[in-house]
């Protein structure tokens, strides 16, 4: 089989750049400019379509020294549409492209293009998935190298049904595709998911084996192009339940008139994430998908006990019966809105919130599935949702079942087991350092207990853990994520999250001078190098939603940049109960705790202060990951 493949962008894009926000006061980004060193600009305007300046470090500081105080970035910088710089994504053939220009992959900025620059001064980083080995590597007695390859053509006829064949190779690795170690005999399961321009004709479901053979017999799926224009087809890879990694395929579908190459064919491989050897008791994964033009979703359950038989199991589709982004912001709103002054109004809240929790169990599982988490309660301790959809808080759900004829409350969904999420795609990371701290807190924030808190985090600086307070001011907090020297990263102060694009959830700093996960870009992506614990203990901090084109918000950002794990607030927390939740669990994962017993252990410990505070938050990790002690 030929593997010779052109280039893609994203394989020679450059990072070492800031982004700036055209509407940023010129003062504000000829400091930031200044201070960070860094030799490229971009900027970017977005009133109300989305454009893209690319300048040089001198040339940004030249015209921005020459603009009046009150000038915005836009004004200084003359930003017209004419003037912007092309935009590609980052599967774009790179020999097609012009000589500079914005790339980006599934709406999401990654850096830039420029021929006169050598492509060594640019700093490579692999999109969506984990670049690496961690202690827990799948053990195996006869450890072997594979990588997962999918076969498609680059353009398909309208209405054409044309055949993906996914295999597993022993290729020389290449650098789109980074060696792994899986162990003999292991079975790789495969879905596939058309997410723009086809349809599956039959299933979309297999498994591969891996064998000591240079490459698998191909599983075979048969999609048809449905609409033209550019398509998308996404293929999963899972073992035991767990996403181990994504490719994403971006077919053209065009009209049946038009000349197909005969032999021509679109791949990519990327290599899967390594196998932990712990795995939860029960793993959850939610795919999206559409249901007769509406968003919906299709549960995959899997159970490490195959006495269940429960061998990702498929439940669904499942229909949206309204739009689950806004659903969702007034969920919170509610939530939010809760009198909590006097004990009876604590009371109310409570209730409140459980029948919240008990009407999501009912709407979001089959019934077949309540049964099955209801007849579980007792007999499994952690549970894994991995979910693409963005808005649902899974861990909110609140269990209820069927004994002596009544219908009988149970626990929430975090509260009975030990509960953590991920992103399917990205690799996990079933370790954790913590040796060097980073701590930010705004001294202006008038949050009575955020010193408090900022003290025992740095309390915390034993032995040869360090812990270093950051600036709350942009240029600091940047710069030192750049570095990708800090395995733990610690925010404490306000947050909010107004607009309905969650990539414009806003962390305030020192002035209320806002960071959102678009600021997560150029050399902040350098943050993932150390891979972090991100705890971002801020209001409304932890919630996802669809971007432009795809899953945003702090978490997703963090984690495709290779952050460890990371702990954010769906709503508004309260100051005392958040201040000890940080404590409990920190001081439990320093104490050898794995990460979903922590947090779990955590959130009944600061039940008892009676707020809704204690299922607040949400934790994107494995529910295994430990510190290093």
């Amino acid at each position: 089989m030929n593997l010779q493949h052109a280039i893609d962008l994203q394989d020679i894009t450059l990072t070492n750049f800031v982004l700036l926000q055209a509407e940023w006061p010129a003062t504000k980004g000829y400091e930031f400019v200044e201070a960070l060193k860094t030799p490229h600009v971009i900027v970017h305007r977005s009133d109300p379509d989305d454009y893209y300046y690319l300048f040089s470090r001198q040339e940004v500081l030249r015209l921005l020294s020459q603009s009046p105080g009150s000038s915005s970035i836009r004004t200084a910088l003359d930003l017209h549409e004419s003037g912007a710089t092309p935009v590609l994504e980052g599967t774009s053939n790179a020999e097609s492209a012009p000589e500079r220009c914005i790339v980006l992959v599934d709406g999401r900025l990654i850096g830039f293009v420029d021929v006169s620059i050598p492509p060594s001064l640019g700093t490579k980083r692999g999109v969506g998935n984990s670049t690496g080995t961690e202690n827990g590597t799948a053990v195996a007695a006869e450890p072997v190298q594979r990588s997962l390859v999918a076969e498609f053509p680059q353009q398909v006829g309208l209405e054409e049904t044309v055949s993906l064949l996914v295999s597993l190779s022993a290729i020389t690795p290449t650098e789109s595709s980074l060696p792994i170690t899986l162990p003999l005999g292991t079975s790789v399961d495969i879905i596939v998911q058309p997410r723009r321009g086809f349809v599956l004709e039959g299933r979309g479901e297999g498994s591969l084996l891996i064998t000591d053979a240079q490459e698998t017999l191909p599983l075979q799926f048969k999609l048809r192009g449905t609409t033209l224009g550019p398509g998308q087809i996404r293929v999963l890879a899972l073992h035991d339940g767990i996403a181990l990694g994504a490719m994403t395929l971006t077919p053209m579908v065009i009209e049946v008139s038009a000349s197909l190459p005969a032999a021509a064919s679109h791949w990519h491989e990327q290599a899967l994430a390594p196998v932990s050897v712990r795995l939860p008791d029960l793993s959850l994964l939610i795919e999206q998908t559409q249901v007769d033009g509406r968003p919906g979703y299709i549960l995959w359950i899997h159970a490490t006990n195959p006495a269940l038989a429960l061998n990702s199991k498929k439940f669904g589709p499942i229909a949206f019966r309204t739009d689950p982004g806004s659903y969702f912001q007034e969920f919170y709103k509610d939530i939010d809105g809760y009198a909590l002054a006097t004990p009876t109004d604590k009371a109310n809240a409570a209730q409140r919130l459980a029948d919240k929790g008990t009407f999501l169990f009912s709407e979001l599982f089959p019934p077949e599935v309540q049964n099955l988490l209801w007849d579980l309660r007792n007999q499994i301790t952690s549970v894994l949702v991995q979910s693409e959809e963005p808005w649902i808080p899974w861990e909110l759900c609140k269990l209820s079942g069927k004994e002596n004829g009544r219908i009988v409350a149970g626990p929430f969904l975090c509260e009975a087991f030990s509960v953590t999420r991920w992103i399917p795609g990205v690799g996990l990371k079933p370790t954790l350092k913590l040796q060097n701290m980073a701590v930010v807190v705004p001294s202006d924030s008038s949050l009575p207990l955020a010193g408090t808190e900022r003290d025992y985090l740095l309390s915390l600086a034993q032995g040869s853990r360090k812990v270093t307070r950051i600036p709350a001011r942009f240029p600091d907090v940047h710069s030192a994520l750049s570095s990708g020297t800090y395995d733990g990263w610690h925010f404490s102060g306000h947050g909010g999250s107004r607009s309905p694009d969650p990539n414009k959830s806003t962390m305030y700093l020192e002035n209320r001078d806002p960071f959102t996960p678009e600021n997560l870009t150029g050399e902040v992506l350098n943050l993932g190098i150390a891979r972090p614990l991100v705890f971002l203990n801020a209001c409304q901090i932890g919630r996802s939603g669809m971007s432009l084109t795809d899953i945003g918000g702090w978490a997703k950002q963090f984690l495709s940049a290779g952050a460890g794990a990371f702990i954010g607030a769906y709503w508004s927390v309260y100051d005392q109960p958040a201040c000890d939740f940080a404590r409990e669990v920190y001081n439990r994962l320093l104490a050898g705790l794995p990460m979903g017993k922590a947090v779990q252990e955590a959130r009944l410990a600061i039940k008892a202060a009676g707020d809704p505070t204690w299922l607040a938050y949400t934790v994107f990790a494995d529910p295994f990951a430990m510190v290093q002690l």
